[in-house]
């Protein structure tokens, strides 16, 4: 029997809330839905009862992991670390290898960021984006008696839902605010930047009692043991060792792509603002799909999008704008139909080195990115040269970047935001259910003042 204490930190009924202690046979069919081969894989083992799992629901914008340590919610709301002194006997037991790292999961339900929260500047940067069927950290089972620790302390943070989110049109209006505070006791003041959305969004969703749950499913230190020890469960690791080397494949040749733009910069004559030229590396590293971009959200799995959506034409009183919320998402090249974006205005570059001058203004700065992705297009879609063959030449190939800004361009390079709705249905009104009468898309949006759409070129159907 429990504790009364720990009845608040752990439990073995499945209620979609708290830490829930389970085993394979009652989760199974979930895993099957999100990863069937993974799950195929385990039923041919047939772990027993003596291999607990541990269900994790977490409510929208609960800090999952940290810089310190790994983060598990309570039965009745809240969280406690799994360093603490007072964690659950059961729980250490099963998690704890994992107390000053993460212990091995995957996520069931809903979305994840793992993200760089940039405080000082009032911007985060989002790292990866973990949905239904993704496993992590891989480093957990796959690296074994190595010494070296390569991660450094102090950058990512993970929370549950996402962070690096916010609503396209301006919502920092103090008087239309005033209503979101009166109506729900809200304590956050009006949102001054696109980074203080979130904050804003999470207190809503909080105040609203909303009955939204991300849910991770923690794999105990046996499953673990077994994975790294035993040969039975080599076939498991092998498959775990694949997913792996295909989500990092890019970082690891990254070395290779950074030699070809610089080789590309020095025989056009390139000689860019440093900070366009990581700007247009990392605009080629979201068409791989190894940095998110930017997306309008249609559905739930990233935050509650009709609670606030609603909450913010009934409520805060949004009338000329469609309440259009943007998240970051990950592009997949072989199978993506919809555009993803990345703003200069909202810059998310892994690297960011400072701008080299002063530009007038930010469609100035959107001309000279376009002349050096054109330039880099052309080099790498040539049929002779040394990326022909690779990822980066299939880019350069079968990639569409357009260029928006809401002023006009004299010189006709960048297209105006106005049409950005027809370009992108997901603009359109048709896609929203809580909207005013008189409610359009947002085309003078910060974000939109120096935009980028990356998308894959649709074929020409032959006459």
């Amino acid at each position: 029997m429990l504790e009364k204490k720990d009845n608040l930190m752990m439990t073995e009924v499945d209620e979609s809330r708290g830490l829930v202690k389970t085993t394979w046979d009652k989760v199974r069919h979930r895993v099957a839905k999100v990863e069937p081969i993974f799950a195929q894989l385990v039923d041919e083992i047939g772990p027993d009862k003596s291999f607990p799992v541990f269900l994790a629901y977490f409510p929208y914008g609960e800090i999952e992991g940290d810089t310190i340590s790994p983060i598990l919610p309570r039965i009745n709301g809240g969280s406690y670390r799994l360093s603490d002194p007072d964690v659950p006997k059961e729980v250490y037991k099963h998690l704890g290898y994992g107390a000053t790292s993460a212990p091995f999961g995957m996520v069931l339900d809903k979305n994840f960021e793992l993200f760089i929260d940039l405080k000082d500047e009032k911007r985060t940067i989002p790292w990866l984006i973990y949905s239904p069927g993704d496993f992590f950290p891989f480093s957990r089972i796959l690296i074994k008696n190595n010494s070296r620790i390569y991660a450094p302390n102090g950058i990512l943070t993970s929370v549950s839902g996402l962070r690096s989110i916010f609503m396209l049109p301006n919502i920092g209006c103090t008087k239309n605010h005033s209503n979101l505070q009166d109506e729900f006791k809200l304590k956050k003041s009006a949102p001054k930047s696109l980074y203080d959305h979130w904050d804003v969004f999470k207190e809503l969703v909080n105040k609203s009692n909303y009955e939204w749950r991300a849910c991770m499913l923690y794999f105990s230190s046996k499953w673990t043991d077994k994975l790294q020890n035993d040969k039975n469960w080599i076939a498991l690791k092998l498959y775990l060792h694949e997913l792996s080397w295909k989500k990092y494949e890019y970082q690891q040749n990254r070395i290779y792509y950074d030699f070809v733009f610089s080789i590309i910069q020095k025989k056009r004559g390139l000689k860019p603002n440093p900070y366009l030229t990581d700007t247009a590396k990392h605009l080629f590293e979201i068409s791989i799909g190894a940095a998110p971009a930017y997306a309008p959200q249609c559905d739930d799995g990233s935050l509650p999008i009709e609670l606030l959506q609603k909450i913010y034409v009934e409520c805060y009183g949004l009338k000329k704008y469609l309440p259009t919320i943007m998240a970051p998402v990950h592009f997949n090249f072989e199978n993506a139909v919809d555009s993803v974006y990345y703003s200069l205005q909202n810059p998310s570059t892994f690297v960011f080195s400072p701008k080299s001058r002063k530009t007038l203004n930010a469609l100035v700065e959107l001309r000279e990115m376009e002349h050096i992705m054109k330039r880099f297009i052309e080099e790498l879609s040539k049929p002779n040269s040394i990326c022909c063959d690779t990822i980066m030449g299939s880019i350069a190939k079968k990639m569409e970047f357009k260029y928006f800004h809401n002023e006009r361009d004299s010189q006709g390079v960048i297209t105006p935001t106005n049409i950005l709705s027809s370009f992108d249905n997901r603009f359109d009104a048709m896609h929203y259910k809580h909207k005013a009468i008189e409610a359009s898309f947002a085309i003078d949006a910060p974000f939109l003042r120096g935009c980028i759409s990356i998308k894959k070129q649709v074929k020409s159907e032959s006459p």
